[in-house]
């Protein structure tokens, strides 16, 4: 029987969001039957990322830490394989409210891993973080690198609280032969995304396409490998269908020398002729704490064993779809308005 079960449908949770909507939109293109669980209802970047099939998909609403909840929507719909995107994912919010993690972001993941192994769900791919590093230690980094260092954790709750949920994953795997997969995605950009992502691709992309001055103090010279949601749902169903020996952790990145704020500006320029865009040459606190994980990475597994290269390795060609895509969502915004 293939891996997951067609004839079941994937249970992508936090499916409505930035992330889950290009997941969503990847499986149904590779034909897929899905059901969403999510908190919140799609907002109008993602109904037009998935598009016109969002109407006739499940939507399930409820938060990941509602045990009973929980239990209540993988019971009923049985699904072949769950994608456990949902989470809270303002970084500054939980590390100033470290319990929030715990009982949202690692309780959550671990009520579906419980409700997955009760229902015969035969892949479950948990979405983690490049942050769970907490320092390179040698680059390419892969999927062998320490994640826990003798003087050195992962730099806030957000980043713990997914390195819990990967050893949980482990945890089910080893105790029930839950079959787990666990993506860590870096610098993720494209529609949809919002604005306390910290990689300036919306502050600089979307106000430049909307004709306005982008002036940031910060971000010039911070650099990160930009993955496109494009390539990160196209390694999901990856993931999804690969063999049961390939590895159990993938980084979803480019695997290119490290891009910046300043290379960003400059294509977005190039891309849009006349806009005004001035990234400082500053390091927010915030990027200053991102530095110490922040390296070249490798998706060598993801290529040999799954077959996956990214579409958008370009940062230019990423971001030319970028700009269009939300060109194209701005005027079909602007229609329903009408």
């Amino acid at each position: 029987m293939a891996i997951p079960d067609r004839s079941r449908p994937v249970l992508v949770t936090g499916g409505a969001g930035f992330a889950g909507s290009y997941t969503v939109r990847a499986l149904l293109d590779a034909g897929y039957e899905v059901v969403v669980c999510d908190l919140n209802d799609y907002r109008p970047e993602s109904r037009f990322v998935i598009g016109k099939a969002a109407e006739q998909i499940p939507v399930e609403r409820g938060s990941i830490d509602n045990w009973p909840r929980v239990l209540d929507v993988v019971g009923r719909h049985r699904p072949g394989a769950i994608v456990h995107l949902a989470s809270i994912m303002d970084v500054a919010v939980l590390d100033e409210n470290p319990m929030v993690a715990l009982k949202v972001n690692v309780e959550g993941a671990v009520n579906f891993l419980e409700a997955a192994r009760f229902n015969g769900v035969q892949r479950f791919v948990f979405f983690s973080t490049i942050g769970v590093i907490p320092q390179v230690k040698y680059e390419p980094i892969d999927a062998e690198h320490p994640v826990v260092l003798p003087r050195h954790g992962p730099v806030g709750s957000y980043s713990v609280a997914k390195l819990c949920g990967e050893a949980f994953c482990f945890a089910y795997q080893q105790s029930f032969g839950l079959d787990v997969r666990i993506i860590r995605p870096s610098a993720l950009y494209g529609v949809g995304m919002t604005w306390f992502a910290p990689n300036y691709m919306k502050q600089i992309v979307e106000p430049a396409v909307r004709g306005e001055a982008v002036q940031l103090p910060t971000g010039g010279p911070v650099p990160r490998d930009y993955v496109h949601a494009v390539d990160l749902a196209s390694l999901v169903v990856a993931v999804l269908e690969g063999p049961e020996d390939a590895d159990r952790i993938f980084y979803a990145a480019t695997g290119k020398p490290l891009r910046t704020g300043g290379d960003v500006a400059r294509i977005v320029r190039e891309l849009l002729p006349g806009a005004d865009i001035e990234v400082g040459g500053q390091f927010s606190e915030s990027d200053l704490a991102e530095q110490a994980y922040r390296g070249q990475i490798s998706i060598e597994n993801a290529k040999t064993q799954l077959g996956w290269s990214p579409k958008y390795s370009s940062l230019h060609d990423g971001l030319a779809e970028y700009v269009e895509r939300y060109r194209a969502f701005l005027a079909a915004s602007a229609g329903g308005r009408r």
